[in-house]
């Protein structure tokens, strides 16, 4: 099994306007989400990430984050085990981000 990084972008934006009750069903789909990755022994770990930061850069510092072209910044982190890639997309598929148009980008994680 390899390691592969799962950095979730957007889809966070609609919960401020989402009710008690939606938000908190989208975050029982996350526990779902979560849930089965660990009972299939493919999660490794994860956290969300604070939507404010600090981007370091070799002149400075600055308090813009890494946006995509979008403005989306990156939300959170899964680091899951898989046999490949096809097998990390799969895995991938059924998180609940891409309900609120956010993406999930894999990178597998080299060794040292």
């Amino acid at each position: 099994m390899k390691d592969y990084l799962l950095l979730f972008r957007g889809g966070d934006g609609r919960m401020e306007d989402m009710s008690e009750e939606d938000r908190n069903a989208h975050m029982a789909a996350w526990g779902q989400f979560m849930g089965g990755l660990q009972e299939s022994g493919n999660l490794a770990g994860g956290l969300p990430l604070a939507a404010e930061g600090t981007m370091l850069t070799n002149d400075g510092t600055s308090d813009a984050l890494a946006k995509t072209e979008a403005g989306e910044v990156v939300g959170g982190y899964l680091l899951i085990k898989a046999s490949d890639m096809a097998h990390a997309i799969e895995l991938s598929k059924p998180c609940p981000i891409f309900e609120h148009n956010g993406n999930v980008e894999i990178r597998e994680a080299l060794p040292m």
